[in-house]
């Protein structure tokens, strides 16, 4: 990971009129979302940072990523140093009532992990251990540039966590609060379907079945199985979904609901009670409905067969190797509700989410509407205390 910077001489027209301010969109953030410090706002200290050749802020693992950072100084400021940090991680957090002690009794635990996949950190001007330079007034430009790893997983929103990348710039005064200023960016996977094409190209089948009692007399089957012709899909494909019901038993099944879902599994790496922390992988997941369907009810003693099909829409991809606490994936979840019975049949058919089609499939749409991009926080901020988390 490369980084370089260039100090550019004073330019005297105002940075905001160079450089419009980079707004990362509006993507939904979880209850999970790390609180921002406080602002301490400073008329005299504005930052833009901008990429190069890139409005969207919206880059693919494996790209390399320039751009110009311009700090506009109202008055000569004084600072140890100028910092940028590069950082991409994914983050999970939660809290949950666990037995503990002796007695086992419960008590609020918080389940924490992180993980870095961009963390480089340099100095545009003066040092860490430096004792202080002074920034002169009017414009001063940075140029950045670095590499985004092949590897990078997709960024991401939930409920328990994220994956997320950000620029952040800092003017640090020890002898004073820091004024920090961040840009976040969106990062894609390429995520190739035909790279598991063996597997997602051959047709996928879930079938269940159950009897029902009355007294001692025991029902003839309810058998429902669910078939798709595949299970990888690229966003702009559509899911057909075959259902064939055959009902030899005398009861009715008043409803068949299917839904689209995406699963968010967030995976723990440290446990901490009070100010004890102990290493624990602990699983919380969150269910992300995309879409339901429901189909009608179907009489005792009768068959039936339903096509439903589900188009994929601009979603991020199936995500389970890139990241080790944060995976990303899809399915069709099928529940069919037998009338005035408490039995319920549960049929699940993974599915598969890539960037690049499988090979012989219509070509997709841009998935890049689909990507939760993060509202830009190019505002300075007071960052001398850690971020807190919240569920």
């Amino acid at each position: 990971l490369g980084v370089k910077n260039i100090l550019f001489p004073i330019i005297s027209p105002p940075a905001r009129a160079l450089f419009g301010s980079i707004q990362g969109g509006s993507g939904t953030v979880g209850l999970h979302s790390e609180k921002m410090p406080k602002e301490k706002t400073s008329k005299h200290v504005k930052c833009d940072i901008v990429f190069d050749d890139n409005s969207s802020g919206i880059f693919s693992a494996g790209d390399h990523v320039a751009g110009t950072i311009e700090l506009q100084l109202s008055k000569i400021k004084k600072v140890r140093g100028v910092c940028l940090l590069i950082s991409g991680y994914s983050s999970v957090f939660w809290e949950a009532k666990v037995p503990d002690g002796p007695k086992n009794k419960k008590v609020k635990a918080q389940f924490k992990g992180r993980e870095d996949f961009i963390k480089q950190k340099l100095y545009l001007a003066g040092s860490e251990n430096g004792t202080g330079i002074q920034l002169p007034p009017n414009a001063i430009r940075y140029k950045f540039d670095f590499a985004i790893p092949p590897s990078a997983p997709t960024s991401m929103e939930g409920k328990y966590g994220h994956i997320r990348y950000l620029l952040q710039v800092t003017l640090e005064r020890p002898w004073k609060f820091d004024h920090k200023f961040q840009q976040p960016f969106t990062v894609t996977c390429e995520a190739d379907l035909n790279k598991n094409n063996e597997v997602l190209c051959i047709p996928t089948k879930a079938e269940d079945m159950i009897t029902f009692y009355c007294g001692f007399c025991r029902s003839r089957p309810l058998i429902v199985s669910a078939t798709t012709p595949k299970s990888g899909y690229a966003p702009g494909e559509t899911i057909d979904l075959e259902l064939f019901v055959q009902n030899s038993s005398k009861v009715v099944v008043s409803e068949i609901e299917i839904k689209f879902r995406k699963i968010l599994t967030f995976t723990s790496q440290t446990r901490v009670i009070g100010q004890t922390q102990v290493p624990i992988e602990q699983k919380n997941i969150q269910y992300v409905v995309l879409e339901v369907r429901k189909v009608p009810s179907i009489e005792g003693e009768n068959d039936a067969r339903f096509v439903q099909n589900f188009v994929v829409g601009p979603v991020p991809s199936s995500e389970t190797t890139h990241s080790r606490i944060v995976h990303v994936s899809y399915e069709l979840a099928i529940v069919v509700k037998p009338q005035a019975s408490t039995k319920r049949m549960h049929l699940n058919i993974p599915i598969t989410i890539g960037k690049i089609p499988l090979a012989g499939s219509a070509m997709p749409y841009s998935v890049s509407g689909g990507i939760q991009k993060l509202e830009s926080t190019l505002g300075e901020r007071d960052c001398s205390a850690p971020p807190a988390y919240e569920e």
